[in-house]
């Protein structure tokens, strides 16, 4: 379970901080001068700050069912950032309320927009028959030198992120000394002289044919892992 919702509750400090703010520094001391108003400024200002944090809650829930770009190494200095700049802002600004309130509205945008900056992966594929990475631009596979395949496999671990494989053997005919591979985006195509089969919907290469996965984890025809699909199979519309 705690794998499952790792990103989810690691998180609980940063919502945590930002719902108590408006209790601790205005309610508690001035709950026994409030008039009705003031409970409904107060009602809104909730509603307000859920609706900012929501894009942050997406991302996490999106990173957690995925499982993908996502390991401690990688998650834990993005959430101490957050922490830290909200600690920032309450040392700074708590004598002023509209800044504070401000400040700390704007620490959840910006960890939104920094988690989903840190999940943004490479469109890398590995041959585990000959260990030849390519590189996924447009419609053809390019062949990384053994520098610049050092240099990804670097960076991708650094980002807590798999490199996903295939194997040239399950496909005929394959010539593993081609520096570049057409890639086919036809259903009815999976020999790799047709070049290598592709999701339609995202756009990156499956693994394991049309009935596996592509790199980023979709099945075929879906695109529901991609760092920059909005779209929540789980929410009402």
């Amino acid at each position: 379970m705690l794998k499952a919702n790792l990103c989810r509750i690691s998180y609980i400090p940063v919502f945590s901080i930002y719902a108590a703010i408006p209790i601790i520094h205005d309610v508690m001391p001035n709950h026994n001068r409030y008039y009705s108003e003031d409970w409904i400024a107060l009602a809104g200002m909730y509603v307000l700050g859920t609706l900012i944090s929501l894009p942050l809650f997406y991302l996490l829930k999106k990173a957690d069912k995925s499982g993908s770009g996502v390991s401690i190494a990688s998650l834990f200095p993005r959430l101490l950032t957050s922490i830290l700049a909200q600690v920032i802002c309450l040392y700074f600004l708590w004598e002023n309320a509209i800044y504070l309130y401000l400040s700390m509205s704007t620490v959840m945008v910006l960890s939104a927009a920094l988690f989903g900056a840190g999940r943004k992966g490479l469109n890398l594929l590995k041959d585990k028959d000959t260990g030849n990475i390519y590189e996924i631009r447009g419609s053809k596979a390019y062949r990384l030198s053994d520098e610049e395949a050092v240099r990804y496999q670097t960076s991708m671990c650094g980002k807590g992120i798999a490199l996903a494989e295939f194997s040239s053997s399950q496909y005929s005919g394959l010539d593993t000394n081609l520096a570049v591979l057409p890639i086919n985006f036809g259903p009815s195509h999976t020999d790799i002289n047709q070049g290598i089969a592709i999701n339609p919907s995202s756009g990156m290469p499956m693994v394991g044919g049309i009935s596996g996965l592509d790199i980023h984890g979709n099945s075929w025809g879906t695109n529901f892992n991609e760092p920059s699909n909005t779209y929540d199979p789980n929410r009402g519309y």
